[in-house]
């Protein structure tokens, strides 16, 4: 029985994780600007996501793993911030390395991102962190609002006034 349940836990964690770490990762890394930063992070989210699926009920389980996923993300990243003492998206050594991808169209892609970055990180941070979490990352509303606390309504309007200061930020 023991084992059974064991084994339940370790399947669940092993979706959640196969399930978002790819997203989770770009969040943060989007974020940081850092490779390395981001996979500190990375791993300290899932191992508190492991650490809460060891203790829940495998029947019963979280209600949204996802949108659990993310707040433990935002809170490292809110630790990670206080101890850097910065609040910026950083650009330093982030590159496109599609090989798919020829050399000039891949330059101009790494030109716009940084672009991009550039502008996201003139933004706040629940901007930031709403245009990251539904324009990239496709959440849902009602995920957001479970990740911020915040009521759907709220974060309809915060997306829409996020998308216009970034496109102010970008001269659109």
């Amino acid at each position: 029985m023991f084992f059974r349940k064991e084994q339940k836990k370790k399947k669940r964690f092993e979706e959640i994780y196969d399930s978002y770490v790819e997203q989770v990762y770009r969040f943060i890394f989007l974020k940081t600007g850092s490779k390395d930063e981001a996979e500190d992070i990375t791993s300290k989210t899932f191992m508190r996501v492991w650490e809460t699926v060891k203790r829940e009920n495998p029947e019963t389980g979280m209600r949204n793993p996802r949108a659990y996923t993310y707040r433990i993300a935002r809170n490292l990243l809110v630790d990670y911030y206080r101890s850097k003492r910065e609040g910026n998206v950083s650009t330093d050594d982030v590159v496109i390395k599609d090989e798919s991808m020829r050399a000039d169209e891949r330059a101009e892609l790494n030109s716009e991102m940084e672009q991009v970055r550039n502008a996201l990180s003139n933004l706040n941070e629940d901007y930031q962190d709403i245009i990251i979490w539904y324009y990239l990352n496709e959440l849902s509303i009602q995920e957001i609002a479970d990740i911020t606390g915040k009521s759907e309504t709220n974060v309809r309007v915060t997306a829409h006034r996020a998308i216009s200061a970034l496109k102010k930020e970008m001269g659109v």
